[in-house]
Parts: structure tokens; C-alpha cells; sequence
């Protein structure tokens, strides 16, 4: 009795398994096809419907869905999204992004006429301030935040650290900064000192007179011929001693750069995802 209850346990738990298996294996696809040999005709009220042969069951393949890309979804914002917009914008992008990314999450809503004016009245009735003052202003921060800007100075002539100095650093690095963005240390720093050489200090920017986030900056002499050589990354990783005590906290709670293993992370959402703006 009992070799025959383990049996038929067995057998349920093959059963199940089984089951389980064939609910998870299937996949939806789909060809378009076309017959290769027109089938006949039969006549209006024949007694017999013309009977189709083997060669009317020849098809060829016109399209395989899997081989091709789906189109962009349209979409209307719910909520803002860094990165992509704001409550109301109707943009269209990536489907499988939108899905899994904006639709799923509540973060958006198919483009129909009903959503588009729901959510567009929504945006002009909102009273609330947004995170941040645009859709890349978040991402911006985060960048700088985790940035070393380096600052190259003459290392015979005396000199004044200033906002000029600060600008021309920044616009080498890729980053155009009005000076009215920039904010120095109380202290001023002067040189050239060998001792402050990759010493850092920190300068705060704000962005769109809103965000105001402290960037670190590390101070290198310019060695006569290598104005044009770049640095090496060692020297971006590691954090340096304070050229300001005052600041000497502040550098130590600000992040250091991470080095950046898949390129397409530093893509934004706009250009990897296709994402169009639509008026």
C-alpha cells in the first residue's frame, strides 16, 4: 500500500511538472505568408466545392514579425520622469521601454484623445514644483556630483584663482558654464605652490538658478610640453588632500568617479530610446 501511495504521488508530481512546463514553453510569433499557386474558384451555388491540391498548400514567407522592429509607441506622461518629461508631454519611443519602463509603473498612459486632454488639463492645473527644474537637470546633477574637474595654472607666474580659470576648466571638459553660475571658496587661492599641486577644492554651480550642486575640482601646474597631454585615470579616482580646511568636510562626503564599463549607461534616455516630442 504504501510502495503504491509513493507511486501515484510520483506520478502527480510528473504530471504537474509537466503541466507547469507547457503553460511556460509556448511562444507567440507571426509569419505573413502568401500561397505560391493561386487555388481555384469554385462557382456560386456548386454542388461541390473545388478541391484544393498539393501544390495550393505551398506558401512563402512575406514577413517574419520577429525579424523586423515593431513601431515606436505613442504615449501621454502621468507623472514626471527624469530624463524623458514632465506630466502631459505626449512623446513617442521604444515599445518595449514604454511598457516595461513607463506603462507598467503608471508612469504613462496610451496616447488616446481621452489622456492627452485628462493629463495635458492635469499639467496646467498643477500647483505642485517638480523635482527638478527640467527633465536633465537630475541627471546633471548626478554627473557633476561624481566629477573632478581639472584646473591647469601656470607654474611660475603668480595668479589668483577665479571664475574665468574655473569657466575655461569646465568648457575642457565638455561643459559650457556662464559665470554667473559659479560660486568660489570664501578663501581665495593663490599660487603657483607645488604644495597644492593635485590638491583639490570644491565649487559649487547652479544650474538654471535653481539646482546648486558642489563640483570638485583638482589643481594641476602646467608642465611646459605637456599642455596637450591628458591625465591619467589614477589620477581622477582617488581622492586628493584639501587645498581649503574649511572645505575639508565637504570633499570628503562628495562621491569620486566610478569607471564607466558599459558606454551605452552614459547615453541618454532620449537618443537610446528614440524618444520624439510630439506638439
Amino acid at each position: 500500500m504504501n510502495i503504491c501511495r509513493i507511486a501515484n504521488k510520483n506520478i502527480c508530481n510528473l504530471l504537474f511538472k509537466e503541466r507547469i512546463n507547457n503553460v511556460l514553453l509556448p511562444f507567440r510569433t507571426t509569419f505573413i505568408v502568401k500561397r505560391r499557386y493561386e487555388p481555384p474558384v469554385s462557382k456560386f451555388n456548386a454542388k461541390k466545392p473545388r478541391i484544393l491540391k498539393a501544390r495550393h498548400f505551398i506558401y512563402e514567407t512575406v514577413e517574419d514579425t520577429d525579424l523586423t522592429d515593431p513601431p515606436d509607441l505613442h504615449v501621454v506622461l502621468t507623472t514626471f520622469v527624469e530624463g524623458i518629461g514632465d506630466v502631459g508631454d505626449v512623446i513617442s519611443l521604444d515599445p518595449y521601454y514604454a511598457r516595461d519602463n513607463l506603462l507598467l509603473p503608471n508612469k504613462a498612459a496610451y496616447a488616446t484623445p481621452e489622456n492627452i486632454e485628462k493629463f495635458s488639463n492635469m499639467k496646467k492645473s498643477k500647483t505642485e514644483r517638480a523635482k527638478f527644474s527640467s527633465i536633465h537637470a537630475g541627471t546633471i546633477v548626478r554627473t557633476l556630483s561624481k566629477s573632478v574637474i581639472p584646473v591647469f595654472m601656470n607654474p611660475k607666474d603668480p595668479w589668483t584663482l577665479n571664475k574665468k580659470h574655473i569657466q575655461v576648466a569646465f568648457r575642457i571638459e565638455g561643459y559650457n558654464v556662464p559665470e554667473d553660475a559659479i560660486e568660489m571658496p570664501n578663501t581665495p587661492i593663490e599660487g603657483p605652490d607645488s604644495v597644492k599641486e593635485h590638491a583639490d577644492f570644491a565649487v559649487f554651480i547652479t544650474i538654471n538658478n535653481t539646482e546648486r550642486v558642489p563640483v570638485r575640482c583638482r589643481l594641476f601646474h602646467i608642465k611646459i610640453g605637456m599642455e596637450t597631454a591628458e591625465l591619467s585615470e589614477e589620477l581622477y579616482l582617488n581622492k586628493g588632500e584639501p587645498i581649503l580646511a574649511e572645505q575639508k568636510s565637504l570633499l570628503e562626503s562628495m562621491p569620486m568617479p566610478e569607471i564607466i564599463q558599459d558606454l551605452s549607461s552614459s547615453i541618454s534616455l532620449v537618443e537610446k530610446y528614440r524618444i520624439k516630442y510630439i506638439v
